[in-house]
This record gives C-alpha cells, structure tokens and sequence, in this order.
C-alpha cells in the first residue's frame, strides 16, 4: 500500500470470531438489553421463523441461507458478523442494531449485506465503529437507514470500506467520530452515495494528517478508491487538521460529483475547509452536475482544482 495513511489492514476480530467465519458461522457479544428499550426480534421472510430475546438476530443470523431477508424489530444489541449475502431490514418504530461501545455494529468480510430502515448506533472499534466491510469480496447497501453515534480509534467512525463496494441510498451517515475519516472511510473500494447526506462527524486525533494521518476527513475519506457522490449532501463536518468536508488521496483515486451534490459548511483547523486533495487524484463532474461546493472554512478545495467548469480553490 503506497505510504501517506497508516493502518493495520486486519479488523480486530477475536480468535473466536475469526474461527467461526472460517466455518461459515456467525459470533456475536450480547450485552444484556437495557431497561426499557424495546425488545429485540427477528422474522426471516423466507421460512417464517421468528425470533425473540437477547439473541434473537444473532440466531437469526446463524439460520439463515444466503439470500434470505430477515425482519427486524425493536433494539438489538451486540457486534454482528456477516460472510453471506442478506437483508436486514427494519419493522415499526425506531428498529436498531446497537454495538453497547464493544466493537463493530456490523463487521462484513463477505458477499452483500443489505440494511434497510435501521438505525445503527453506538459501535466502538479501531476500523468502522457502525459498519466494517473488509476485502474486496464483501459490501453493504445502506437504504433509509441512520449511521450515527458511532466511533472510531483510527478510521471510519461511521463506516470503513476496505477493497470492497459501499452503496448508500437515501440514508444518513451523521454524527460520528473518528481519530480521521469521522464519517466515511475507504481504502481502494468502491463508494456511491444516492441521495443521502454525510454531515456533523468529527475526526479529532490530534495529530497531522502528513504523519499520523490524524485529525483529517471529517466527512469522507477516499484513499486510492473510486468515490460517486449523486444528489448527496457533504455538510457540517469538521477535521482539526485538514479535509473538513473530505480527503481525496492517490493518483489511483476518483471523486465525481453528479447532481445536486454539495459540499458545503464544513471546516478544518489547517486547510482544506471543503476538500483536501493529495498526490494527483481525479475529481470530476457529471454534465448534469448542478451543486456546489461552498460556503468550507477556511476554502473550499486545496490545493485549488477545477470540478467541471467551476474553480474550486481559497
């Protein structure tokens, strides 16, 4: 990997953990339901099994086949591991998937996970506090869900992609911390987001983003990866050291901007209030490009660029 972001590429998974996705198996950490919170339970669409209680998505889960959607109600607490392609999708009021401050909400190391109409929160971890797709084999396509409340020590509070495929359709990543990359991070993988916004997440490590790489990419984070931001909103993010908005790094990177998508209102403490751009990456618009990006402390781009027909610079 070229130098400039330092990182242990291998997600802190337990040795439990690791054995049973070798096996094709699912271990998760249940913390016990906090009182008052809405019980967690689980349909699978497929056989019309429910489940119900502290581990009703874990066994969910586990029982499933490739394919197959499971229902969602209430708050499920816990650190979710996933190697199949499946459908999370949120029934009634408010359903979330909690991490309790353990780890990963969602680690996934293969096929395509689906989470539609869920709120994931509180997931505490070193790579994507809510969501962590790792190798170029696994994704996620988030729909009308909120990432937020999450965390991160080094990359992606809200989520991390590394190597593999992120859509994002209609959803909200907001709200999240990071040492960098407080909403978003990806490392050569492959990012669109449709209609949705990242806003309000923090990187804060309190180092320099040309050393440590902290404190950098409040919002997004593309490091050598192919990044499509369609009708989306970049706003309200704030890096202590540069990329309020984003970081675009890599000659092998691509950021285009197609739409109404707008970066605009975010800050960093150096430079690079909008975006902050490294190495010789491609940034491009869309014909139909018709957004902006505005209104960054204290720029817009650094060092200035041309997006389409638009200057983007101090």
């Amino acid at each position: 990997m070229a130098s400039g972001k330092l990182r242990a590429r291998v997600p802190a998974l337990t040795v439990g953990v690791a054995l049973a996705l070798a096996a094709g198996m699912l271990v998760i950490l249940a913390p016990t339901a906090v009182a008052g919170s809405p019980r967690c339970q689980a349909e699978n669409v497929r056989t019309g099994i429910q489940y119900k209680g502290a581990s009703a998505l874990a066994t969910a889960i586990t029982d499933a086949a490739a394919g197959d959607t499971i229902k969602i109600s209430g708050t499920c607490y816990g650190n979710f591991a996933l190697s199949k392609d499946l459908t999370l999708q949120g029934q009634g009021s408010k359903p979330t998937l909690d991490g309790a401050g353990t780890g990963s909400v969602l680690s996934i190391t293969n096929g395509t996970t689906t989470i539609d109409r869920l709120t994931i929160t509180h997931g505490v971890a070193s790579f994507g506090g809510g969501i962590a797709i790792s190798g170029s084999t696994a994704g996620a396509r988030v729909l009308n869900s909120l990432v937020t409340g999450n965390s991160a020590g080094v990359f992606g509070g809200g989520i991390d992609d590394d190597f593999g495929t992120l859509t994002i359709v209609n959803s909200t990543v907001s709200g999240n911390t990071s040492s960098s990359s407080g909403g978003i991070d990806t490392d050569f993988g492959t990012v669109t987001l449709i209609r949705s916004t990242v806003s309000g997440n923090v990187a804060t490590g309190g180092g320099s983003c040309t050393d440590a790489n902290l404190s950098c990419a409040g919002g997004l984070w593309n490091f050598g990866g192919t990044m499509t931001l369609i009708d989306s909103i970049v706003s309200g993010n704030t890096a202590d050291n540069r990329g309020g908005g984003m970081v675009v790094q890599l000659d092998e990177a691509v950021l285009t901007l197609s739409g109404s998508t707008r970066i605009v209102g975010n800050k960093a403490g150096e430079f690079g209030g909008g975006i902050w751009i490294r190495d010789n990456p491609t940034i491009s618009a869309t014909a139909d490009w018709t957004g902006a990006v505005t209104a960054n402390k204290p720029d817009q781009c650094f060092p200035p660029v041309t997006i389409g027909s638009t200057a983007c610079g101090a």
